[in-house]
């Protein structure tokens, strides 16, 4: 695992805001070279390995800082770069950075105009010393994360979270979710809070970036953090922040807290019915003066943050028992949107399997497998009590463990294996009801399918029905 699994975020949100201070496009690579972060031409390649043979892979391997004046005409640096006759970058400097002595990464600046080129070439040495304080910046924050042993890693989302998503992200045509859509595009440009609901695995932070990134904020950071993932006594310090020598074993110049690091931009509170109720008059404050004071600090500081919460959790019930805050609770939901639980939504099952077999398909390398018509009607019956994330799980397994170019029901993971009772069943239909939905979704299984793309010839031959039978069929479940 990367040393930079558990702060994407934060190095992502770092590069954008020096994007913001030099006028440069800033970029972090790890020690295997997969960009950490990027903004401008590098944000689409997140995740991606750099070339080979550029100047930031040159740096890890030498862990000495280096500069190019002209990308082009600078042979020895970039001479085995192969897209060196492609590359459009005139001027970067690249600083590594490491963590005890050792190289984990580095983190470069590009220039692509004359204006860039010329600027970076007159503040070389200011540039270097920038560089140099941000090397150690981002080491620190790896030091603080091995000290906790992992314990805010959970906090942070994966690569996924930091490239931009949109509304367009959101796979799927169910009604329901069409219509939360819309409602979340009304308020996109709104600073009013907005509060998630949903079980675990519905795509609440996936909803938050689409409204984030297709907001008039989306140039600046969005910041997840979970509440329930982060110690009570360390969740304080990480969304308020803390002045130097604050408390026992805080940094001596301190350290700016999700709040800030979110100006301008948008914070996820994920999970924030676990926030302690210690902690929630704070929030509160924070809601009603859009104003922090850190930890150990006197000074107030302005912030212009649109915050989305999102919980599993019943609020109400917690506010009538005294767990959360009802003064909180209504400062939270002023606009209230619900993602439904995968079991509401089984016309997109197809949709979400066949999106996660391209995308793990890709991932792996491999040519794009296909799915038996039977298993995919079967994982439609099924009720993914841990909804779009479950799903995921069992497709990126298959994926993994197929033998041949069709997943079959021999590559289900076992506990699915297991599984006995069709949705339908515990749904309390007639037999002739059950049989009736079964033939519906597996005529539709088959009529939606890449591989027949409609050719009903093909699917009555495989369904062993004469084609008048399948256009009867075909028009008695409005399949037309």
């Amino acid at each position: 695992m990367s040393d930079f699994t558990c702060i994407q975020n934060f190095v992502q949100t770092f590069s954008e805001n020096m994007n913001e201070v030099l006028g440069f496009d800033v970029t972090v690579i790890d020690d295997n070279g997969i960009r950490i972060s990027g903004t401008g031409v590098y944000r689409i390649t997140i995740g991606e390995p750099s070339p080979d043979g550029s100047l930031l892979r040159m740096i890890m391997k030498t862990g000495k800082p280096a500069m190019t004046h002209d990308v082009i005409k600078n042979e020895s640096q970039c001479m085995n770069c192969k897209f060196l006759s492609q590359c459009k970058v005139s001027t970067i400097i690249g600083f590594p950075i490491f963590k005890r002595d050792r190289p984990v990464g580095v983190i470069g600046i590009t220039g692509f105009s004359a204006e860039q080129k010329e600027r970076m070439i007159r503040n070389t040495e200011m540039l270097l010393t920038f560089l140099n304080h941000m090397s150690s910046l981002i080491e620190n924050k790896l030091l603080l994360i091995e000290q906790s042993q992992g314990s805010e890693c959970e906090a942070y989302e994966d690569a996924a979270a930091f490239k931009p998503v949109s509304f367009d992200s959101i796979v799927g045509h169910n009604t329901g979710l069409q219509d939360v859509i819309k409602k979340a595009r009304r308020v996109t440009n709104s600073p009013s809070t907005v509060l998630i609901r949903g079980d675990s695995g519905t795509g609440k932070e996936l909803l938050a970036q689409a409204i984030h990134y297709e907001s008039t904020r989306r140039k600046n950071p969005f910041v997840a953090i979970n509440c329930a993932a982060i110690p009570e006594n360390l969740l304080e310090s990480e969304l308020f922040g803390y002045e130097g020598g604050a408390f026992t074993g805080s940094r001596r110049d301190g350290n700016i807290g999700k709040f800030e690091y979110a100006n301008k931009g948008t914070l996820f509170l994920d999970e924030i019915g676990d926030m302690p109720i210690s902690l929630q008059p704070k929030l509160l404050r924070v809601l009603q003066e859009r104003s922090i004071e850190r930890i150990g600090g006197k000074k107030i500081i302005p912030i212009d943050v649109r915050v989305i919460a999102a919980t599993h959790r019943n609020l109400e019930e917690m506010v009538e028992k005294g767990t959360f805050r009802e003064d909180l609770y209504y400062r939270l939901n002023v606009i209230p949107l619900h993602t439904k639980p995968l079991k509401e939504r089984r016309d997109d099952i197809v949709l979400l399997i066949r999106y996660f077999i391209r995308k793990h398909c890709r991932i792996l390398k491999v040519n794009e497998l296909g799915i038996d018509p039977i298993l995919e009607q079967w994982l439609i019956q099924y009720d993914w009590p841990g909804n779009i994330r479950q799903l995921e799980n069992a497709v990126e397994y298959m994926v993994n463990i197929a033998e041949s170019d069709t997943i079959g029901f021999h590559d289900l993971p076992d506990y699915l294996n297991k599984q006995e009772n069709f949705a339908c069943l515990k749904r309390g239909l007639s037999l002739e009801q059950m049989i009736e939905e079964y033939e519906k979704n597996i005529l539709q299984t088959f009529y939606f399918a890449e591989s027949y793309r409609n050719d009903k010839e093909k699917i009555s031959q495989t369904l062993q029905i004469s084609l008048s039978t399948l256009y009867r069929k075909l028009d008695k479940y409005k399949l037309e």
